[in-house]
This record gives structure tokens, C-alpha cells and sequence, in this order.
């Protein structure tokens, strides 16, 4: 049984290089291998994870992809605004490129569970179930305190003190799908579930709720949907998520809210994903 965890990084809206090593070498700690896709890569800066790379561990499991703005230009025409929309289609691009048979989409604020725990619950999941891992919001600031070589025995310490955070069991009217009222960070199926919901939906161009939206998809496809509680993974947290730390409009949000509650197929085509497409990478 082999698993994968999905992420990208965006060079026109990330932070914090620390904050990606932990994210990233948590990730390699539990996963057999870690798709890495770099959005918008400028062709001078380059990648994100180029800055990075002597800090992180180096067994040829990770997969390095990027995407450079030439790229995202061709598809979206323009570069203003394309942060709301780079989830769902760097997350299919890399399922489109990932083979193992567990794979989670995750974000570069997390610290990973550990292997073993997050093997022990694999061993008894359903393979056509969907799955949302619970986060525990902790303080960037005090994993910066503790020292990010000592990530390891910082999780250790939050595994005793950290409680699950319990999400209310819907969001948007009365529907029942939504176990989640916001990021849940970590979505977690069988790569056949991901491909029969044909993955994220790529004309979802909205800030936020591409989680939720893909729980609903799971419900329609006629896979069950579960929360984890009980599996400590760790959000370190972070401002508003724009260029220049802005959230999304009030107005944004209530039009995502209103899209996702009255969705009811995918409009993702056959060739979702960039299929097709030779997208090259590079392992470390």
C-alpha cells in the first residue's frame, strides 16, 4: 500500500521558507512519496522549493513540478487574480501524476500526522469512503520559538497539550455533506475516489471552499464522507491568504457559498488535470 501527499506553493503569495521545510519533511516522514508543484514560478526567482532544497530530506521521494507563469498565462490570459482559483487545478494536476494508492491533498501550513498513526487508521479505511483529516490550529510563532530543527519533538509535545478541533457537521443550508466550515487542509481518498470524482473542479474560480466542494462531490458520486477527529495533524496559522494579506470579499465568499450549495455534477472534463500534457519534474 502505497501513499502520496499533494502540495503546491505559489511564488506570488508565500511567506515563511521555515514554514514550508517543516510542512515539507513532516510530509516525508509519513509519506512514501510527496508531489511538490510550484504555481506561477517566475523564469528568474524560480521555484520556491529552489531556496529550500538543502533543507529538506532527500530520500527520492519527493517530485518536483513547476508550472512557470508563461504557463498560467496561456490558460488564464492574465496573472491578477489567479490565486483563487490555483488550488483545484494544481491538485489535479498532480492526481493526474500521482500512482499510490492512498493519496492526500494537503496545504504548506501542516504538520503532518506521524507514519505510524496515520498507517494504523489506513489499514482499517474504507476504500470508498472520503475522508477529512480534523486539524489543530497551533501558533506559527511558537514552533519559531521552539526551533524549526526541533519540529519533531515539537509535535511530540503538542500530541499531549493540542485538543481536536470539532467542526460544526454542515455549512451551507441543509445540506448534510459539509462536515467542515472551512480549510480542512487535509482530504484524504483512494486514488480510484479521486478519479471517479474526476478531482478538484477547475472552473471553480472562486476564493475558498474547494474543500467543501469536493466533500459534496464525494456525497454525489455515492461515496460516504467522514470526519477524523482523533489523528493529530497540525495547521500552523497564518493571515489572509492574498497578495497583499487581504481575505476574500464578504461578497466573494457568499457567491462561493451559494455556487457549492447548488452544484450538483462535476463540469471537470475528461482530459481534467492537464491530461495529456508532459509536464516534467525533478526528484530530490
Amino acid at each position: 500500500m502505497k501513499t502520496a501527499a499533494l502540495i503546491y506553493g505559489r511564488n506570488d503569495g508565500y511567506k515563511e521558507n521555515e514554514r514550508l521545510i517543516v510542512h515539507i519533511n513532516s510530509l516525508l516522514n509519513t509519506f512514501d512519496e510527496v508531489l511538490y508543484l510550484d504555481w506561477n514560478s517566475d523564469d528568474e526567482k524560480g521555484s520556491l522549493l529552489n531556496g529550500i532544497k538543502d533543507s529538506l530530506i532527500k530520500e527520492g521521494r519527493l517530485k518536483h513540478f513547476v508550472i512557470p507563469s508563461s504557463i498560467v498565462k496561456d490558460v488564464f490570459g492574465h496573472i491578477e487574480g489567479v490565486q483563487a482559483c490555483i488550488a483545484s487545478y494544481c491538485y489535479n494536476i498532480l492526481l493526474r501524476r500521482c500512482d499510490a494508492d492512498w493519496i492526500v491533498c494537503t496545504t504548506n501550513d501542516i504538520i503532518a500526522p506521524k507514519k505510524e498513526t496515520f498507517d494504523k487508521f489506513l489499514s482499517q479505511a474504507d476504500k470508498n469512503t472520503f475522508y477529512t483529516l480534523s486539524r489543530r490550529d497551533i501558533e506559527y510563532s511558537d514552533l519559531e520559538n521552539f526551533g524549526f530543527e526541533n519540529w519533531e519533538d515539537y509535535r511530540n509535545h503538542l500530541d499531549s497539550t493540542s485538543k481536536p478541533r470539532y467542526f460544526p457537521a454542515k455549512v451551507t443550508y441543509n445540506d448534510e455533506w459539509s462536515i467542515i466550515n472551512c480549510c480542512g487542509d487535509f482530504q484524504l481518498a483512494h486514488k480510484d475516489v479521486w478519479h471517479k470524482l474526476k478531482g478538484f473542479e477547475e472552473n471553480m474560480i472562486f476564493a475558498c471552499f474547494q474543500d467543501t466542494n469536493i466533500q459534496k462531490k464525494a456525497v454525489l458520486n455515492g461515496f460516504g464522507l467522514k470526519a477524523i477527529y482523533n489523528i493529530p495533524l497540525y495547521h500552523m496559522s497564518h493571515t489572509g491568504m492574498g497578495n497583499d494579506g487581504s481575505s476574500p470579499s464578504k461578497q466573494n465568499y457568499n457567491d462561493v457559498w451559494d455556487w457549492v450549495a447548488g452544484f450538483e455534477k462535476s463540469y471537470n472534463k475528461e482530459n481534467w488535470g492537464w491530461d495529456g500534457i508532459d509536464i516534467e519534474y525533478e526528484v530530490f
